[in-house]
């Protein structure tokens, strides 16, 4: 989820725990709290492939930050200057911290919740990275806790009722994202393709419109876009098929192609190809993500280059946002999500 919102998610169950125990200062330590998960951003000055490795991983485990929420509510207690029971501000720091994982699995781009015990990527796909409508509940429950709009106690039942509210929200997201799963199963089984795992996530800031991806035994994806008020697909369904020659297989050899694998969370099509020069390179895809102006196309890949012996020289990440129009992208998610007339397409476009 955007840092912003796991702030104010922080701050929001700050509130609803130890709103009457600190006051005001709930709201505020609350919201810095519900920051400090995302920190590990801070792996990215160490390279693109750290910033993969680490973000969402050792501070977003759960055992982690219950261990971090001590010192920080130690910290935060002789910072504000409180005389409140300590264990209250540790209380406070659990809350806001722990929070902030649990949200980020509810997207899709996976999080590793039980490190050290395993580093497995988990996400239920139910909201998108950035959704308004989940997070103004958080914020009209952070902007009354910080400006002290009324008593500790109104403040508390706010601070609940929001949390509900997105609660439920979120529940509705997992359950629209389900429903597209079994909706994208039987249309790819009518295409022929029998997939193994099936995922639908969200698209920009909704619930209503996700992109449907399929993984078959062999590795092969297939991929549509589905909305929920809708039984025909918003467009075609694109397969995207894996290779399997020597070259696919030594680049899957590389470091940096097993970290990308893992990211891709078993969504991934590999691609050989030959350049005009005659040397080969191997675009890893990770098909999870898609833009609805191109969507046949990856958000996010990985290119491995080999030179003219067949050697590995280096993988590097690719990231298709640069060349897309986010203001047009938006509006043509929107169209989609607002527009009672379904932008469909004829059922004869079949696969491709």
């Amino acid at each position: 989820m955007d840092i912003i919102t796991q702030g104010l998610l922080g701050s929001t169950a700050a509130q609803a725990g130890y709103s009457t125990k600190i006051g005001r200062k709930a709201a505020f330590y609350g919201f810095v709290i519900g920051l400090l998960p995302d920190f590990d951003i801070l792996a990215g000055m160490f390279g693109p492939w750290a910033s993969l490795k680490y973000h969402r991983g050792l501070t977003h485990s759960f055992v982690a930050l219950t261990l971090l929420s001590i010192p920080t509510g130690m910290l935060c207690k002789r910072l504000a200057r409180s005389d409140v029971e300590q264990k209250h501000w540790i209380g406070l720091a659990f809350l806001s911290m722990i929070t902030h994982p649990i949200i980020d699995w509810f997207t899709a781009y996976g999080t590793s919740l039980w490190w050290p015990f395993n580093d497995r990527r988990y996400a239920i796909d139910a909201l998108s990275i950035i959704d308004p409508v989940f997070s103004f509940p958080l914020l009209v429950a952070t902007l009354a806790g910080l400006f002290a709009f009324s008593t500790p106690m109104r403040l508390k039942k706010l601070a609940i009722a929001a949390l509900l509210i997105c609660a439920l929200y979120a529940g509705y997201g997992y359950h629209n994202s389900q429903s597209m799963v079994a909706m994208g199963i039987e249309l790819f089984r009518a295409e022929g393709f029998e997939p193994i795992e099936t995922r639908a996530n969200p698209t920009f800031m909704n619930i209503s419109v996700f992109r449907v991806v399929g993984c078959d035994a062999a590795g092969n994806i297939m991929a549509t876009y589905l909305k929920t008020a809708s039984k025909q697909p918003l467009t075609p369904i694109f397969l995207h098929k894996s290779d399997t020659d020597e070259f696919a297989l030594k680049a899957m050899q590389h470091e940096h192609a097993k970290l990308f694998k893992w990211f891709a969370m078993g969504m991934l099509q590999v691609q050989s190809i030959v350049a005009p020069d005659g040397k080969h390179k191997v675009l890893l895809n990770d098909m999870r993500y898609g833009l609805m102006t191109a969507p046949d196309k990856p958000l996010f890949s990985a290119e491995v280059e080999f030179d003219l012996a067949g050697n590995v020289t280096g993988v590097t990440r690719r990231h298709a946002r640069a060349s897309a129009s986010l203001n047009e992208e938006f509006k043509k998610t929107m169209a989609h999500v607002f527009s009672g007339e379904f932008q469909t397409i004829d059922a004869d476009l079949g696969a491709k």
